[in-house]
């Protein structure tokens, strides 16, 4: 039976993503939210001013929108049309905000103003597809008014099809993780092997085996690692030698079973005992300094047992 020697020389590759800890986004949701905060900023534009408070019907669709959500089972109809009241709603009350901050007398923060560029991002957004084509395809949509920097991963799982978080395409080496590459935009992770194999190379030199998911076996991938001298698990096209069958197929189920245990095992892990299954950061750089240290703590962690694993090795005798 072939026996693999697993070094420094072995790599696996795969993608993830960790989730953001934010509520599950809704047309709906998103636009009720920023007629929120554009009317209690207005209260208080208004409230600087020495007006009185303004009459925007605001009770009225609290209660539409709370009628609404109450609902079971929501139809399109009512969708679309509580979608089309609330954008109506929303439009108004920015209208309303910019007759304010005419007034050289109102301050804004910078804060509430990034905010204010979100909820009107949102607004065009949704305007679009209400009044707009039936199907269109919103580029670098909304999907958090206090993290407009999250966008909607497609991963196609049964349990969940749609993620909302970072993107992480990981090299493991030797149970070691690295991040080859961070995204909060959606990505193809099949297309960054050559860069992963440069990753290793920079790191720890030489490449001799390489395993990776399906969606890695492009033929540009496939191309670049025959020319390289790279074996992968990649399910071969074409006849092949019967001398070989049996030694290839050896060699990919266990470049398999070592990615499936080794790999997808330290997702679970860092997701499960290393905060990283929902990412409670409030804004783009903690998070992903939240997502960096969570796995390298993890990486601490099994570099430290090791070291004591060698230090003080178990008694054999015993």
């Amino acid at each position: 039976m072939l026996r693999i020697a697993w070094s420094a020389s072995s790599e696996y590759t795969d993608a993830t993503c960790y989730e953001s800890y934010i509520a599950h986004p809704t047309d709906c949701k998103l636009l009720w939210q920023g007629c929120q905060q554009v009317y209690d900023l207005n209260q208080q534009l208004r409230k600087q001013l020495r007006l009185r408070k303004s009459r925007s019907n605001y009770d009225k669709h609290r209660a539409l929108f709370l009628n609404y959500q109450r609902n079971k089972k929501k139809s399109k109809r009512k969708e679309r049309k509580l979608r089309k009241q609330l954008l109506r709603f929303l439009h108004r009350l920015l209208g309303l905000n910019d007759q304010l901050q005419a007034n050289p007398a109102c301050q804004v923060s910078r804060r509430k103003t990034q905010r204010l560029a979100t909820i009107r991002t949102l607004q065009n957004q949704q305007y679009n597809k209400a009044f707009g084509d039936k199907k269109p395809q919103i580029k670098n949509r909304v999907v958090s008014l206090s993290k407009p920097y999250i966008r909607p991963i497609v991963r196609g799982k049964e349990v969940k099809a749609v993620e909302f978080g970072a993107k992480v395409n990981k090299l493991q080496i030797d149970g070691i993780s690295f991040i080859q590459r961070l995204s909060y935009d959606a990505f193809n992770e099949g297309t960054q092997l050559s860069e992963t194999i440069y990753l290793h190379r920079k790191l720890f030199g030489k490449c001799t085996h390489h395993s990776a998911d399906a969606i890695y076996a492009t033929n540009a991938n496939r191309r670049y690692c025959r020319e390289n001298g790279i074996t992968t698990n990649f399910v071969p096209k074409g006849r092949q030698k019967p001398a070989l069958i049996e030694q290839t197929k050896t060699m990919r189920d266990a470049l398999n079973r070592q990615r499936g245990t080794v790999l997808e095992g330290s997702f679970g892990n860092e997701k499960n005992h290393y905060h990283l299954n929902r990412v409670k950061a409030r804004n783009q750089t903690t998070e992903t300094c939240w997502i960096f240290f969570g796995i390298f703590t993890a990486n601490a962690s099994i570099i430290s047992k090791r070291i004591q694993q060698a230090v003080f090795p178990k008694d054999r005798a015993a």
